[in-house]
């Protein structure tokens, strides 16, 4: 029989934040956006309205959940600290540990003590398992998200893997294209090693992802106080360190960046979270496709399982892709605002899911969209 009692505590404190993470130690599965550097960084530099909502056994804590608090009109409504930059969500749960549904109402309970004035806790985007963990969110009413995660398997070899998408025709476009950067000058497929190698392609990116933005008619999620300066902390202090968890790596081209990926790891795979592409006169030789096949290739050639293009259903995932996971979302009303304001939420998901499931409704959308954004 199991007579443990754990202990909620609601962590503000930049301080306080540092040392649960220090207790708790590396011996923990977490998505990549729910670890220390993470949700401490995101405190320095975008908001400092974060917190830990952590589960405590003896004095050490077994899980964690690090949030952000946004206010939304006239309520304010708990995150994943990073909002629209955290994907593939998964909260931190140590090893051998398990949390059942009575330890998170009470968790829950907390944060309503400590925080009355957060309305609801929103969480997005998350998987229902990682690394062979189950994520102990799931065991509370939650639906499926609008957005897929795709992957695909890397068991055996890069030729397994080819095999299984069209491999001639994908070696014929990457010989192609290779050709094209040779006569433009030569190529190079590097990753960053240096804190000023990490600037350099994140402005790369930020500059790309920018000028696409703005021709879809899409926010720009990047362009918030702060956003810039935090990924550039991160990627410059995880690539110093002996097992960096974000790496980011790049197509050059006559010595200019044409291609940038940023991408996370966990135990055994990895996540592409973001790729820009200069549009240049290159931009017909496909310098995105072209880093992908080069970074799947080196990716077959490791001990990794799994190599997932993260969140969002786009054709180029597609043709490589032979995992489709739903992801999750999982809404924790505190007050009666929060409640009509989930009610509204279950109802908007479930339209932006029919729209997102029909091809020719959804693309009629984008296309209103890049329209009403060129017409301001």
């Amino acid at each position: 029989m199991n007579n443990r009692q754990l202990e909620a505590k609601i962590l503000v404190d930049c301080h306080d934040i540092r040392t649960a993470w220090a207790e708790f130690g590396t011996d923990f599965t977490s998505g990549a956006s729910q670890t220390a550097r993470w949700i401490t960084l995101w405190q320095s530099f975008v908001n400092r309205d974060c917190l830990l909502a952590a589960l405590y056994l003896e004095q050490r804590p077994v899980f964690i959940l690090p949030l952000e608090v946004e206010k939304t009109g006239p309520l304010r409504i708990a995150i994943f600290a990073g909002g629209p930059h955290a994907n593939c969500n998964f909260p931190a749960v140590s090893t051998g540990q398990s949390v059942n549904v009575g330890e998170l109402r009470l968790l829950f309970s907390a944060l309503h003590e400590a925080r009355p004035d957060i309305d609801l806790v929103s969480l997005t985007r998350q998987m229902s398992e990682l690394d062979g963990v189950a994520n102990p969110l799931m065991q509370l009413p939650s639906r499926v998200n609008a957005n897929v995660s795709l992957g695909i398997t890397l068991e055996g070899n890069f030729e397994t893997v080819l095999a299984r998408s069209n491999s001639k025709r994908k070696k014929k476009k990457h010989r192609h294209n290779m050709r094209k950067f040779e006569d433009a000058g030569g190529f190079n497929i590097l990753a960053a090693t240096t804190p000023d190698e990490t600037t350099a392609m994140l402005d790369n990116y930020f500059e790309c992802k920018a000028t696409r933005l703005a021709k879809a008619g899409i926010k720009n999620t990047y362009d918030p106080y702060g956003v810039k300066d935090f990924f550039k902390r991160l990627f410059a202090e995880e690539v110093t360190t002996p097992s960096p968890r974000f790496q980011l790596k790049a197509l050059k081209v006559a010595g200019q960046y044409r291609a940038v990926l940023g991408k996370s790891h966990a135990a055994r795979q990895t996540f592409i979270d973001f790729v820009g592409i200069t549009e240049d006169e290159l931009v017909s030789a496909s310098p995105g496709e072209f880093l992908f096949f080069e970074d799947i290739a080196a990716s077959s050639e490791t001990d990794l399982e799994i190599y997932s293009f993260g969140i969002g259903d786009e054709p180029y995932k597609r043709s490589w892709c032979d995992i489709e996971l739903p992801t999750y979302d999982t809404d924790i009303s505190l007050t009666a605002k929060g409640r009509i304001f989930q009610a509204w939420l279950r109802v908007r998901r479930k339209l932006v899911r029919m729209i997102k499931k029909n091809e020719l409704v959804w693309s009629k959308v984008k296309k209103l969209r890049s329209m009403l954004r060129g017409a301001r």
